[in-house]
């Protein structure tokens, strides 16, 4: 019922980079005065990192489908809550 596949260990050193890649950037948006553009890209950034750790780090990749389902629910879930939290700050 399981499947386990052998994820290589070049494929973790990449998502390990592309996430320290994501990291700098971060750091680097706070310092750049990118005005009303720095939440959208910063939101840009952390859902590019959240997802590259769902698939590979909690091997969703690979998962049953049902388990895929319940992970994508509760990613939409939690993207529902920042939409309204963020409409909320910017009705103020």
């Amino acid at each position: 019922m399981t499947r386990h596949a052998e994820t290589r260990p070049m494929v973790y050193i990449m998502v390990w980079l592309a996430l320290m890649g994501l990291l700098v950037l971060t750091v680097g948006s706070a310092f750049m005065p990118l005005g009303r553009a720095h939440t959208p890209v910063n939101l840009a950034i952390s859902v590019t990192q959240a997802s590259l750790v769902m698939l590979f780090s909690m091997h969703l990749s690979t998962a049953h489908p049902l388990l895929r389902a319940v992970a994508l629910i509760g990613f939409f879930g939690i993207a529902i809550m920042i939409t309204l939290s963020l409409f909320d700050v910017l009705t103020r």
